[in-house]
């Protein structure tokens, strides 16, 4: 939780996300809609992504790293991979969490981030987010932690650390790939940016700040002309009007930093409630930069899964699934589901001498 805006220090000096460098290869979501029939907005009714899920998003918390774009992109792909076990177990989120839980978890801000940040400054430009995500895809949460299990924080040092990547773990991520990622030209057309939520299930952007500007309030002022600013990286994923007028919302990666920790939102409750709004004034401001859309495309497969294998006991008229885990903590989850004890050691490790029960060989 961050109580106060002066507990913000890193985005005083330093930049959590760079504008993009422009790119002629970029493909653009105006041009992309330009052709089709206008959708007009219904900022009455407004949209809350989390409606469609059928139950909250966890909120992140980056502390003082500067891993915002690795935040931002880890909330959008995961709301993707929650909307397509939506699809394949006809369960809404809450169901999904309750009966297949490692397929809606948590995914990794620090596996993204780790391979964009810039070594000189920290940071890293928000389109570099979506290029690993098309190019090497994610990584759920408990495989590559996204806080210090030793200090339950997110240092710097610690997400830039990538001593976890291997093969086998390149390639678990390439289930989660998506497809192609699109611009938002316009970032001054609200009404562009909420079609872009409402079709593309969120948009992930730049934005320009300032403290003592109310980031630690429920709707932060654009910054004063003149004075530093810090530049964020943010998931948005909700657009309506209140009694303030027209807003985006975003969950930010800032924990429960300004809001009321007994929040406990519910389906059916008002667009963004609970979240951080942008209103108009941050819209007109130019202070918003490099928003981005992202489309998923179904999980496939990775090559480890052709691993998978229906064996026979030798002994017996058994038949069953040989299942690889490419991990201790993988495995431990497997058994965990079927009601197996895993021995430890006294520091807590798997006792592997007391656990393996021999070696098979498959064709």
């Amino acid at each position: 939780m961050l109580p106060n805006e002066e507990e913000l220090i890193p985005y005083a000096n330093h930049d959590g996300a760079f504008r993009d460098i422009p790119d002629s290869r970029d493909h653009s979501y105006d041009d992309h809609v330009m052709g089709a029939a206008p959708i007009i907005i219904d900022w009455i009714k407004g949209f809350d992504i989390r409606n469609i899920l059928g139950g909250d998003i966890k909120l992140k918390c980056q502390y003082q790293s500067l891993s915002c774009v690795g935040q931002g992109w880890s909330y959008y792909v995961w709301v993707k991979q929650v909307i397509e076990m939506m699809e394949k177990y006809g369960m809404d989120l809450t169901q999904l969490r309750n009966l297949y839980p490692l397929e809606v978890e948590q995914l990794s801000a620090r596996a993204i981030y780790s391979q964009i940040f810039i070594e000189s400054t920290g940071g890293a430009q928000v389109r570099d987010g979506a290029k690993l995500i098309i190019d090497w895809g994610s990584l759920p949460d408990r495989l590559v932690p996204s806080i210090n299990p030793d200090t339950n924080m997110a240092e710097e040092s610690f997400m830039r650390d990538k001593t976890w990547q291997n093969n086998a773990l390149d390639d678990l991520a390439k289930t989660l790939c998506g497809v192609e990622y699109k611009v938002i030209n316009a970032c001054d057309n609200m009404d562009l940016f909420a079609q872009a939520i409402m079709q593309n299930h969120g948009v992930v952007g730049g934005v320009e700040g300032q403290n003592n500007r109310g980031w630690n309030t429920e709707s932060p002022l654009p910054p004063i002309l003149g004075s530093p600013i810090w530049r964020h990286c943010l998931y948005y994923g909700a657009f309506g009007t209140d009694e303030e007028g027209k807003f985006i919302a975003t969950p930010n990666s800032w924990g429960n930093g300004w809001q009321n920790p007994l929040r406990n939102w519910k389906p059916g409750d008002p667009p963004g409630d609970g979240w951080q709004k942008l209103r108009a004034d941050y819209f007109n401001s130019n202070n918003q930069f490099n928003p981005w859309t992202y489309v998923d495309k179904p999980n496939k497969p990775s090559t480890m899964g052709t691993n998978v294998k229906i064996i026979k006991d030798a002994n017996s008229s058994a038949v069953g699934i040989w299942l690889p885990a490419m991990s201790p903590a993988a495995l431990e989850s497997y058994c965990l589901n079927f009601g197996i004890i895993v021995p430890k050691k006294a520091d807590g490790s798997i006792d592997w001498d007391n656990w393996i029960q021999g070696t098979l060989t498959l064709k």
